[in-house]
């Protein structure tokens, strides 16, 4: 019986009824002894509900707990935690039990008139996401009150790309540390994270082809690289594992920067992605291809450029009218007229007259 550590959060030992108890506490040494004498106080006095144990968690406790044993083993570990000390500063030293569905929404109304209703969406699901955790943890035996306040419905999904011109505009004023980079995303369409997260080993310069192991899909892809990419990488020098060697906050940094010289306002860096999605599809009109460079798991993801290859469509369509020979002849319309002055039969233009 006592107070132990397990991955920086302390824990609680006892007997109750019988039976080991073992109750994870939080961060705070102090904290857990003082959670110890109160579990054998209740045992002493017969007042011990395992229910009951949980009730005093706060949500910033909870929040450690879940950044330490859950957001961190994630892929998106850095967006789990950034979000999650979010919430942390909105909601506080609440008790878990505390926290209702109109505070959720007040939350979520506090994020929407800073950012967006989707920026709002994303916090509401870590919120969520904590409430599940500290139930499966049996650190939480309430309703979850994120699962009953609501999501609003998105607006669509924002399309901007960069026009020829304006390409030209951007990669003249890049800075050199982060002008491998946007070339890189423009002629790929790699996303962020798989960009910066990109080494050497996989990179088949020989055969121009990009391997991806480490996905947001979670399934592997395979990215023929354009000549231009692949002279690019040749000439460039290999003094580590990571072919990009630049931290986030740099690229943000010089990115925006270069983004206000050029000119172009309402662009992320995202939108590369965009981009080279966009320039692709004009120029082929293969949806099924772009989706396995872009690694969609689904058509739909996809469908969004559909329809900026109709002059693709439009000019294959007049290929095949001018080169084609249909099986098939349309048949001639009857001249009615004609056929019932043949028949010295007056026609009035309404019914065919009975024979």
């Amino acid at each position: 019986m006592g107070v132990f550590r397990r991955q920086n959060v302390w824990w609680i030992d006892y007997y109750a009824q019988g039976q080991r108890k073992r109750e994870r506490v939080g961060p705070s040494h102090r904290l857990a002894e003082d959670v110890l004498s109160k579990r054998k106080a209740e045992v002493a006095e017969g007042k011990f509900f395992p229910a009951r144990q949980t009730q005093s968690t706060t949500f910033k406790e909870i929040a450690q707990v879940f950044i330490q044993q859950y957001a961190q083993h994630k892929k998106s570990a850095e967006t789990l935690t950034l979000r999650t000390n979010k919430l942390v500063d909105i909601l506080g030293d609440r008790r878990l039990c505390d926290i209702t569905p109109l505070m959720v929404q007040d939350m979520r109304n506090k994020i929407k008139a800073a950012r967006s209703v989707s920026t709002a969406n994303r916090y509401h699901a870590v919120l969520r996401a904590i409430f599940n955790r500290a139930k499966d943890w049996r650190m939480f035996y309430g309703e979850n009150p994120a699962s009953i306040a609501k999501m609003e419905k998105e607006p669509p999904n924002r399309l901007r790309y960069l026009s020829e011109h304006e390409i030209t505009k951007l990669l003249t004023v890049c800075d050199s540390r982060i002008l491998p980079i946007v070339i890189y995303a423009l002629t790929t369409g790699m996303r962020r994270g798989e960009i910066l997260g990109l080494k050497w080993l996989d990179l088949d310069l020989k055969n121009g082809i990009i391997y991806l192991t480490i996905t947001k899909s979670g399934k592997a892809r395979e990215i023929p690289m354009m000549d231009k990419l692949r002279t690019m990488f040749l000439d460039m020098p290999q003094t580590g594992d990571k072919v990009f060697d630049v931290p986030k906050i740099t690229l943000r940094r010089h990115f925006d920067k270069a983004l206000k010289q050029a000119g172009i306002a309402g662009f992320r860096f995202h939108d590369l992605r965009h981009t080279f999605a966009s320039h692709f599809i004009m120029r082929t009109g293969n949806l099924p291809v772009l989706q396995n460079i872009l690694g969609h798991s689904t058509p739909l993801l996809t469908q969004r450029y559909a329809h900026l290859s109709m002059s693709h469509l439009t000019t294959n369509m007049a290929l095949l009218d001018t080169g084609w020979t249909p099986i098939w002849t349309p048949r001639p319309t009857i001249d009615l007229t004609s056929v019932a002055e043949n028949a010295n039969i007056v026609y009035t233009g309404h019914a065919v007259p009975p024979r």
